[in-house]
């Protein structure tokens, strides 16, 4: 009986290719966002460099308390913040928001949140994983000219490489080898 030696290099790519695999069926399936935190207005809960998942939601699951993703228009810019919910009023026209505020901030967010500006409520984060995820196009970039430049440099390999030399037959050496014999004879007389 054989034991069957592990690759680790082949269970790293199967690793790699079933992550890449769930967090493209999560964002096109089921609609999850990955954010990477900028800024320290959520110490110490989320930190900057911080990985945030978010999963969309209904308006009636949000409540006090609930960290979310909303987007907010602020001249000509539109913004992705993440901060938790500290309360909800109508508007003058009976329309509800929602009020927001950063849990290291001493001030609630001066704009009001209307329940469809809501992208997500935050269900994980993911510690210091935000530098990495930050420059995975980069990554990916780097990896792709790599494996571009080893097929071009196997491709010209194989184009500049010369032929290989036939070799001779066997009789062919040993007709060679008795004339030389033939040779060494003649002239030692």
């Amino acid at each position: 009986m054989s034991k069957r030696r592990i690759d680790v290099l082949s269970i790293a790519s199967y690793i790699l290719l079933f992550f890449v695999a769930l967090v493209v069926v999560l964002h096109f399936v089921f609609g999850f966002q990955y954010v990477v935190i900028l800024t320290d207005s959520m110490e110490p809960n989320i930190n900057p460099n911080d990985l945030v998942i978010t999963v969309p939601v209904s308006p009636e699951e949000l409540h006090v308390g609930d960290v979310v993703l909303y987007r907010v228009e602020i001249g000509n810019t539109t913004y992705r913040i993440i901060h938790r919910i500290v309360g909800m009023r109508p508007d003058s026209s009976g329309r509800f928001y929602y009020i927001t505020k950063g849990d290291n901030r001493n001030y609630t967010d001066p704009w009001q949140v209307y329940p469809e500006q809501v992208i997500g409520r935050v269900v994980f984060v993911i510690p210091k994983i935000g530098v990495v995820w930050y420059y995975t196009p980069l990554i990916v970039f780097g990896l792709f000219l790599i494996v571009i430049a080893s097929l071009a440099y196997d491709l010209a390999w194989l184009l500049l490489e010369e032929e290989p030399v036939r070799p001779k037959s066997r009789k062919a050496d040993l007709l060679v080898l008795r004339r030389k014999k033939i040779k060494v004879y003649h002239y030692r007389r």
